[in-house]
């Protein structure tokens, strides 16, 4: 998983999309297989550089899906570490509000940055 994930950033910063999001991929459905706290930061790290690879190449169909399990994940994350632990769970609320963008929907995108500012106030 771990390997995946960097091979697969390594790829991206070297001009090779197509290889490096397939090695995130595999990278994404290793991490989901394991199920210790480690591997779910690692699972959150892969979707945050998935998801903006696949912004990277406007393949924006395949961001949804995984944007909706990404803030899961993250909220699910915040949960367990409780207290000011909002690092992921911004994260996802940041990556949904870009995929509102980039569908063409700016007021979905304004209330997701206000979903963003609320959680950081807390």
């Amino acid at each position: 998983c771990t390997a995946c994930c960097g091979l697969g950033q390594v790829e991206i910063l070297g001009g090779r999309h197509e290889e490096g999001v397939e090695l995130l991929r595999n990278a994404l459905v290793a991490s989901s297989l394991r199920e210790n706290e480690d591997d779910t930061e690692m699972e959150l790290n892969v979707f945050r550089h998935l998801t903006d690879a696949l912004f990277q190449t406007r393949q924006i169909d395949e961001v949804e899906p995984l944007v909706l399990r990404f803030r899961e994940a993250a909220k699910a994350q915040s949960r367990r570490k409780g207290g000011n632990s909002c690092y992921w769970e911004s994260k996802s609320i940041y990556t949904s509000a870009r995929l509102h963008e980039a569908r063409g929907k700016p007021q979905d995108a304004g209330r997701e940055v206000r979903a963003l500012l609320d959680l950081l106030r807390e």
